[in-house]
């Protein structure tokens, strides 16, 4: 599977995500507030108001990441099942992906690019920054 730069990072490199022309993934994207650009908000406020989003059903669906592409949004992966899987499970799977990085944020391992996430760039650039995720965090199997 190819992969591409998350919005959140370790120390030094960016975690990766299916890339956008992964067959059997789709995107849940959360708009986030406009003031929340340059580190008004934390990384954990941040990402708990994107598991509200969430679970309220106020995301967008699309075949490709929103974040980096100046949309001040953050995107997460979320496997398809099946072609008419019901869409409320697949928000109810981005919040529980949005809760998995909200703990590895409290737990210190990684943080959200702000600049990825806010900043109107591409990510092209991040293809030789690419780190992996070590098992043991177990990160939910329908966000590979």
């Amino acid at each position: 599977m190819r992969v591409q730069a998350s919005p959140f990072v370790t120390r030094k490199h960016h975690i990766p995500d299916p890339c956008d022309d992964g067959k059997g993934y789709c995107w849940v994207s959360v708009i986030l507030l406009p003031d929340a650009k340059n580190g008004t908000y934390s990384d954990e406020a941040i990402m708990l108001f994107v598991i509200r989003k969430c679970k309220d059903g106020q995301t967008a669906m699309t075949h490709q990441p929103l974040h980096g592409l100046g949309d001040h949004c953050i995107s997460l992966p979320v496997k398809w099942n099946t072609p008419r899987q019901n869409l409320r499970t697949v928000r109810d799977q981005a919040a529980a992906l949005a809760s998995w990085w909200l703990v590895q944020i409290r737990e210190n391992r990684v943080t959200i690019d702000q600049e990825m996430v806010f900043d109107n760039r591409t990510m092209g650039g991040f293809k030789n920054m690419l780190d992996v995720i070590p098992p043991e965090w177990e990160k939910p199997e329908y966000s590979d």
